[in-house]
């Protein structure tokens, strides 16, 4: 069996629902990626995967959802945001605005820390 340092298996009786809660809380706090770049090839073949969940977008952005989990409710994420594609992981439940928001912030902030 797979034992976590963050865990002690000393007294697995006291485990109770809220251990369990923070500990797969944490799991999937884990599992959130940072926004990296990808290409084009790369976001098609995603696509192809399997059926894509909750496909939004616009002329200037689009992004979907794997329809399978990664850890919980996390799952990865892909948009194309003008002429370049992105992928990350985060919750499900993300909404397109709130992703598209994410990707402008975190792709500029790094261009800028770049050209300093």
């Amino acid at each position: 069996m797979y034992q976590t340092q963050e865990i002690s298996t000393e007294n697995r009786m006291k485990f109770d629902a809220s251990a369990e809660a923070a500990y797969w809380q944490r799991r999937e706090q884990q599992a959130r990626s940072d926004v990296e770049e990808i290409t084009l090839a790369a976001f098609m073949d995603a696509i192809a995967v399997m059926y894509p969940r909750d496909w939004c977008g616009d002329v200037e952005c689009e992004s979907f959802k794997l329809a399978e989990m990664y850890c919980g409710e996390v799952t990865t994420i892909y948009a194309k945001v003008g002429e370049r594609y992105f992928r990350f992981r985060d919750v499900v439940s993300l909404p397109h605005n709130a992703i598209v928001a994410r990707i402008k912030k975190e792709a500029t902030g790094r261009e800028v820390q770049a050209l300093k």
